[in-house]
């Protein structure tokens, strides 16, 4: 197990550099931003008295003039700068007020008030432009002491920003000096020249100041940030200094927990190799070996490796139906079952042999010095341990098993040949009936083989067009004509040639093939049906356990009677009593299902499987079929028994078919007792489906026509 992963205790300590103690002007973007600040403030906290003496110089300019016919432009000018005065007073004390409150752009400010100084700057020199002309010699010197004041003033109220001086001063001073030279009035040259002198002056007086205030701005600037720095090192230092100490306790505790973890992890993994060793070699369900191991303890008890070296005998042991429970009862059902049979399996066995689960549902035991009579004996007590009711919760089912024996080494000189050959021996116990032991026999190999071989058939007998369809008459008892034809499978194997269908269905049904094969059969019964000539005529069809157990089959009837447009009412379903005995809850709502399409459902072998008749009441079925066993036993034992079925049918409202009357007699006394309906070769063989129109028109099939037997020998030979 990994350790859990714990905070470093020296992570949350950083060495970092001193910082430098002379100021970096280009490399602290953070510093250059709080001097943009303090030289905007700077600006505003002198710009604002600065506004008030603009306007009272500019009205003394006003006064100078004494030209009457420039009053209406002397107050326009004068308005200009009240105008803009008065903005700048609003920005400068209402709105840059509210601007200082939190972290400012202090360019941006900058920029905002030289807008509005230069633009009284601008407004102020365009005194001399406009109104020199009409002024005396002495007064333009006043007007020229003015702009020299004002240009001077500037040098100390924009001192925070020297481009800002510049632009003042030369807005001021130079339109005078431009006017002065240009309109040449004696005198006017010393004004020029003077202006000339005093605008070069206040360059220099301005860089000068300028550079003062902003050394100044920056050392009280750095001297704030290195204090603070200073501070925050002093802070930072005596961090380490807890965290140190911090961290040399967090390491001598760490140095405890983790070698009390290293011994956890340990014995955790000591646990966990054990843990692995034993999922390893064990079924994860059942707790039994898996495979691997068990096959090789088997190999090494054949070797002596395991064991002292000798016979052995394998068990090979098969849950019979176990698929059924599985499914119908649901996974968790089948778990518990394979969990209890694993117990029962292992306590009868006990220390004396090996114990596994090869797969699913089959079990295999090994039993070491074990002879084949001991073998048996043992196989018997397991089946009787096996078959003993399992209750899950308020749910009891019942299994049984089938057991295969082989002997090392006189069935098989490997594991796996034994192995292979108590499989053999469980296959033909199964064919047996179920429920028993068989000792493997050389000559079950060859029925395995032999069975092999019809399963391989079986999956390209469709593909290779090897099946046919046949079909057998059913006859109206009262009017003699055909109702409907029972459909027949037959199977031409390339090899084998005909093939018995008691030979190829329970193989089908045991290899899986049996739900692809009653698809085939579903729907070539409904083409061939509906070529009939007759409309009424229905088609019925067996079907096996193994394909309704699927669940598939009402899928598959629909899609049959889709693909061949055949009317649901000309269907009919031949299901046997052992249908319901495996699972009645799930098969009776499927042919309600069936019944209400219009599908008929018929009890096919009925009287074989008594067990049923405490329930025969509630099965969703039209008809029963009297099994030709009772017709065929009638003529030395009595009618008592179909005389009995007749009964039930007739109290439950069923509808009743004789299956293999094969003479007039029979056919009589079947007909005098009430059998509706009756089928056998009395009235036909089994017809190919091409000649089953041929065979209705020979006969006689006709509406309201009876059939005549004489004309159906010819057409049914060829079946």
């Amino acid at each position: 197990m990994a350790p859990d992963r714990q905070a470093d205790p020296l992570s949350g300590i950083h060495m970092r550099k001193p910082k430098r103690s002379e100021p970096d002007e280009t490399a602290d973007p953070e510093l250059e931003e709080l001097i943009e600040r303090d030289r905007a403030e700077l600006l505003y906290s002198l710009g604002g008295g600065s506004v008030f003496v603009t306007v009272a110089v500019s009205f003394l300019l006003i006064l100078l003039v004494q030209a009457p016919g420039e009053w209406s432009a002397l107050l326009a000018w004068f308005a200009a700068i009240v105008l803009v005065s008065a903005i700048r007073s609003v920005d400068i004390f209402i709105l840059f007020p509210r601007v200082r409150r939190k972290p400012f752009d202090g360019r941006k400010m900058i920029r905002r008030f030289g807008l509005g100084t230069s633009t009284l700057a601008l407004l102020l020199g365009s005194f001399p432009i406009f109104f020199f002309p009409h002024l005396a010699v002495v007064e333009r010197a006043y007007a020229f002491m003015v702009c020299f004041g004002m240009a001077g003033g500037s040098v100390t109220v924009l001192s925070a920003s020297f481009p800002l001086i510049v632009t003042y001063c030369t807005a001021v001073l130079l339109p005078g000096v431009a006017e002065t030279l240009i309109a040449y009035q004696p005198g006017g040259q010393k004004f020029a020249v003077i202006g000339i002198v005093g605008y070069i002056s206040s360059f220099f007086f301005a860089r000068t100041t300028s550079r003062t205030v902003l050394r100044g701005l920056r050392l009280m600037r750095t001297n704030q940030v290195l204090t603070l720095r200073s501070e925050q090192e002093r802070v930072h230092l005596e961090a380490m200094k807890s965290d140190l100490a911090d961290a040399n306790e967090s390491l001598e505790r760490r140095v405890c927990e983790r070698t009390a973890q290293l011994a956890h992890e340990v014995a955790e993994r000591e646990r966990y190799a054990a843990a692995l060793s034993r999922l390893a070699s064990t079924d994860p369900l059942t707790g039994l070996y898996n495979r691997p191991t068990f096959t090789a303890r088997l190999a090494g008890r054949a070797e002596g490796s395991v064991g002292a070296p000798g016979r052995v005998a394998l068990l090979f042991i098969d849950l019979d139906s176990f698929k059924q429970i599985n499914d119908l009862r649901g996974h968790e059902m089948g778990d518990q079952v394979l969990r209890q049979t694993a117990e029962r399996v292992a306590r009868v066995i006990g220390a004396t042999g090996d114990v596994a689960r090869w797969g699913g549902d089959e079990f295999l035991v090994a039993l070491p010095d074990c002879g084949g009579e001991e073998a048996l004996r043992h196989a018997e007590r397991l089946i009787e341990a096996i078959k003993t009711p399992i209750t899950v919760g308020a749910d009891v089912c019942r299994v049984e098993a089938s057991v295969g024996v082989a002997l090392y080494p006189d069935n098989g000189d490997t594991a796996d040949s034994v192995i292979r050959a108590a499989d053999v021996a469980m296959y033909a116990a199964k064919r047996e009936g179920k429920s028993r032991a068989k000792r493997f026999d050389p000559v079950l190999a060859d029925d395995m083989a032999d069975r092999y071989d019809l399963e391989q058939g079986l999956r390209d007998a469709i593909k290779g067009d090897q099946f046919r369809l046949v079909f057998q008459p059913i006859i109206d008892a009262r009017t003699g004509a055909c109702t409907a034809f029972e459909a027949l499978l037959r199977w031409n194997h390339p090899v084998r040639g005909a093939v018995s269908p008691a030979t190829f269905i329970p193989v089908a049904e045991q290899s899986g093939q049996i739900e692809r094969i009653g698809r085939w059969v579903l729907e070539e019964a409904c083409r061939a049906a509906t070529g009939w000539p007759d409309p009424s005529i229905a088609v019925t069809v067996n079907i096996s356990v193994s394909h309704v157990l699927v669940g598939s089959l009402l899928d598959d009837v629909e899609h049959a009677l889709a693909v061949s447009g055949l009317p649901p009412s000309r269907l009919k379903i031949e299901i046997t009593e052992t249908m319901f005995l495996h699972d009645a809850d799930r098969s009776a709502p499927l042919f309600d299902r069936l019944r209400q399409m219009g599908v008929g459902i018929l009890l096919d072998d009925f009287g074989t499987g008594f067990s049923s008749l405490s329930f025969l009441g509630n099965l969703p079925i039209d008809v029963i079929k009297i099994d030709q066993s009772f017709v065929r036993d009638a003529g030395r034992n009595g009618y008592a028994t179909i005389e009995a079925i007749l009964s039930i049918a007739r109290a439950l409202g069923l509808q009743v078919t004789a299956e293999g009357v094969e003479t007039p007699e029979q056919n009589r006394n079947l007909v005098e007792r009430g059998v509706g309906s009756v089928q056998g070769y009395l009235f036909s063989r089994p017809i190919p489906a091409a000649g089953v129109t041929d065979w209705l028109r020979m006969t006689g099939r006709v509406p309201d026509r009876p059939f005549d037997p004489a004309a159906a020998p010819a057409l049914a030979a060829s079946a």
